[in-house]
């Protein structure tokens, strides 16, 4: 994957934002890309690696939209094994995204990506509003 690739979720909400680490995996399917992130569980794809960042930011911009809208996303982000504390807008929460290691341990599709694919990851820092 590119380096130049940036997350660019355009996520307005009135809750504290926190940023985040998170590892994007991309790969190449058959004849699509796709861009995976296994901490939160959101994939996109396309026909170029751009097609897919961009499927990809759309698709994050979604899960936050629809999560945060129906109040769900600290319990999504605490079931896929991120760890949250509880602060105040002033003082915004301290979160931390699982290790690439505690998910593969607990996610065998990952574990089969990671063995079976010619992947390249970036890390790259989001605004989650928890």
């Amino acid at each position: 994957m590119n380096k130049n690739h940036h997350i660019n979720v355009d996520f307005k909400n009135s809750e504290a934002k926190v940023k985040a680490n998170i590892v994007l995996i991309s790969f190449k399917e058959l004849d699509n890309f796709i861009v995976y992130s296994p901490h939160l569980e959101v994939t996109g794809y396309g026909k170029s690696e751009e097609e897919a960042m961009s499927s990809f930011n759309h698709c994050l911009g979604v899960f936050l939209d629809y999560t945060t809208h129906k109040k769900t996303l600290h319990q999504e982000l605490v079931k896929l094994g991120w760890q949250l504390k509880k602060g105040s807008i002033k003082r915004p929460r301290k979160i931390n995204a699982p290790s690439m290691t505690d998910l593969a341990m607990h996610n065998e599709q990952l574990k089969e990506l990671l063995n079976k694919h010619d992947i390249s990851t970036i890390q790259k820092e989001v605004a989650i509003p928890v």
